[in-house]
């Protein structure tokens, strides 16, 4: 970036980088809050409307690579600009929308947009920070995701009620058209780009096809809870363009993945390690509104500010666990922070079965905790792992790890769910006379949220192990990594 060694230059780089972060994640979940509105305004069906969060999170999914490997050829930095530009256009396209048709096809191009945003973020902090502040730097990406995630609901909330939900994406327009000037004009990091874009353009057929029916099979089985036809139909092309994916990248000279990133046991430990921890995050999110609506009869404003918790905890503790883990790389802080959590985890679980509301809210604030133990020196450990050309692929398998892992975390809860309450059916026992074997069913999915995050912990404890071993020779050489 033009003064990209001062500090100035690091910190306006990291500034465009949440903003545009921010944005994605805020609208993503403000999204939510607009599908009534949406709804009734284009006289559609609920199922119809769902596609205009269904869409966005499968182009944002499937394109993560792509993006990802283009970067390559174009730079991070150009990249993310160029992400940002296009998300903005794509977010006022979705607000003109004349019909639900159109607006899912923009909100797809917002997906892809999306995808080039995520698919470099993560690295463009990294490249940017050098190991004395870098996770500092970190900590405050990863507490920009929670701000755009504790925030969305309630700013989505009061657009929606006073301007109408086109708003939700109009908002984005001045926010994305400035960053985008700015980034256009100061963001640059000292990055290698290949000569030409050898894109393999059968592997990226295969991919966004295997990654578009599992995300399908995912959602369908978190909406229904069994297992149908169109799942096994899904599940069966995944498996067979997974399989074709992975067979063709390891006979091609230039592939989209690089397969032999995953022999890097380092690697392989912390991206494991993270699916543990957003499968029992997302599950959480799932189980906590059916146990304080269902059991309990809160409104949803309520149950909205006890959720609250949980990303107001990582808002603040992030930065400060990033300058711990700059003065001290090789303490055990993702075993902790899944440790911690999965206490968090079977506190809630004691809480809902004996109707204990504080303590379910002390649960979200352990939760809080030990997600800011993990995040950040997760995020760091992963990027650490491979050689630093190979950090944009690093940070796109980071996202897409992400996105599945949340999209299976929803699944998990909601199976738990169908299997514990067998033929009752939620509307007919919420609030009633049976509301304590919904507590019973919630609590016990919560407790096997916390089981996950045991296995995270352990998952976690041998990636620092072999991260210790490698590290400490390469901590005066930042250069190489």
């Amino acid at each position: 970036m033009g003064g990209s060694n001062s500090v100035r230059g690091k910190y306006l780089a990291l500034a465009i980088v949440m903003a545009g972060v921010f944005m994605s994640v805020m609208d993503a979940v403000a999204l939510n809050i607009a599908l009534p509105a949406i709804t009734t305004d284009f006289q559609v069906t609920v199922a119809d409307t769902q596609w205009v969060v269904t869409s966005y999170l499968l182009a944002q999914t499937c394109f993560l690579i792509v993006a990802g490997k283009v970067s390559e050829r174009t730079g991070q930095a150009k990249m993310f600009t160029v992400g940002l530009a296009t998300f903005t256009a794509s977010s006022l396209l979705c607000a003109i929308s004349a019909d639900l048709g159109q607006l899912v096809f923009f909100r797809v191009v917002q997906g892809i947009a999306a995808s080039m945003l995520f698919s470099v973020s993560t690295s463009i902090v990294f490249r940017t920070f050098g190991v004395r502040d870098r996770g500092k730097a970190m900590g405050f990406l990863g507490s920009t995701v929670a701000v755009g995630g504790m925030l969305g609901p309630v700013i989505g909330g009061f657009l929606v009620g006073t301007m109408g939900w086109q708003s939700i994406f109009l908002i984005n327009v001045p926010i994305g058209l400035v960053t985008t000037i700015v980034a256009m004009r100061v963001m640059r990091i000292d990055e290698t780009l290949v000569d030409r874009l050898h894109m393999d353009y059968p592997g990226v057929a295969l991919w966004v096809l295997s990654m578009a029916a599992l995300m399908l099979m995912l959602g369908w089985l978190g909406q229904d809870g069994a297992v149908t036809p169109g799942m096994v139909l899904a599940f069966a092309v995944f498996a067979a363009a997974m399989f074709l994916f992975i067979r063709r990248e390891r006979s091609t000279p230039h592939p989209l993945m690089d397969i032999s990133v995953f022999r890097v046991r380092r690697f392989t430990l912390t991206g494991l390690s993270m699916i543990m921890f957003f499968l029992s995050m997302s599950m959480i999110t799932i189980l906590g509104p059916f146990y304080y609506e269902g059991v309990l009869n809160y409104e949803p404003t309520t149950v909205g500010f006890i959720f609250m918790v949980l990303p107001a905890v990582t808002m603040f503790g992030s930065p400060l666990v990033g300058r711990m883990y700059d003065s001290n790389r090789f303490r055990p802080y993702t075993t902790f922070g899944h440790l911690i959590r999965a206490a968090g985890f079977f506190l809630m679980a004691f809480g809902f079965l004996t109707i204990n509301v504080p303590m379910t809210v002390a649960a979200f604030f352990l939760m809080g905790v030990g997600s800011c133990l993990f995040q950040t020196p997760n995020n760091s450990e992963m990027m650490l792992a491979l050689p630093r050309e190979k950090n944009a692929l690093a940070s796109s398998i980071q996202a897409t790890t992400r996105n599945l892992s949340m999209a299976m975390g929803i699944s998990v809860a909601t199976i738990l769910m169908t299997l514990m309450m067998g033929s009752m059916d939620y509307g007919a026992i919420a609030g009633g006379p049976l509301a304590g074997e919904l507590a019973r069913s919630v609590a016990i999915a919560t407790t096997i949220g916390g089981a996950i995050s045991l296995i995270g912990a352990i998952i976690s404890r041998s990636g620092e192990r072999r991260g210790a071993e490698e590290g400490r020779s390469s901590l005066n050489a930042p250069s190489t990594r």
